[in-house]
């Protein structure tokens, strides 16, 4: 929207593509190592997270928490770049609706500061839309599934719509709409369908032990002495 060619537009598609690869292979890294560091001592599975979600917090705070400043750098990074990201993404998106929803069905031009107004009405809404949410995905299972899932729904029928624009030169506006509800909408039954029968399905993932977890062992150590010698005084 703010390229000057369609040549920059290519090259900005292509550093876009880049930079996404790289972070999706950083991520996957990141994952890969911390399933090694815990292979032997799950701590999801010893009950000290009440999430997945929360591994990289707390393999962060365990490796790093004797460095004073590192971790709280780390997940100030974190949550900064979420913040970011969120806000410019609701500002476009208000942007969006009051260009070509609003002002399209108002048949009339804005000033720009009323222009301004309205949009930041927008975007508070589009913020409270989105805090309201975040209750409704807490119920979808881990961040990674609700995000990948909530993506295929919406990036499915969009996909489908460009692609109709690309060999299909005959299809006008109506059938481009009618084919991305009707996506949207299978998409949707599909994406609702699997959050109902999920405890239904077998979830698949990679073995983790408990094998090496010494303050399990010990603590599991510690009982046994007690009871035992609690069982023999009381005889």
């Amino acid at each position: 929207m703010c390229i000057r060619s369609t040549r920059s537009a290519k090259q900005a598609l292509f550093i876009n593509a880049v930079g996404s690869a790289l972070i999706v292979f950083l991520s996957s890294l990141i994952g890969v190592i911390i399933y090694a560091y815990y292979a032997d001592c799950d701590p999801y599975t010893t009950k000290k997270l009440q999430e997945i979600d929360q591994i990289v917090p707390y393999f962060v705070m365990e490796v790093l928490g004797d460095k004073k400043g590192l971790p709280g750098v780390f997940l100030a990074c974190v949550f900064s770049g979420t913040l970011s990201t969120i806000s410019s993404g609701l500002n476009s998106l208000a942007a969006v609706l009051v260009e070509d929803v609003y002002k399209r069905l108002l048949g009339r031009q804005l000033t720009d500061q009323r222009q301004g107004f309205i949009c930041k009405i927008v975007s508070v809404l589009l913020g409270v839309f989105v805090m309201l949410l975040t209750y409704v995905v807490s119920y979808f299972g881990s961040i990674l599934n609700a995000t990948l899932s909530l993506f295929g729904v919406l990036e499915g029928p969009i996909m489908g719509v460009f692609v109709l624009g690309f060999f299909f030169p005959q299809a006008n506006r109506r059938g481009a709409l009618v084919g991305f509800f009707t996506s949207l909408a299978v998409e949707l039954w599909i994406f609702l369908g699997a959050q109902i029968t999920k405890k239904q399905m077998a979830s698949v993932s990679l073995s983790l032990s408990i094998a090496n977890c010494t303050d399990i062992a010990n603590g599991a150590l510690t009982n046994w002495t007690t009871s035992t010698v609690t069982s023999t005084f009381l005889k």
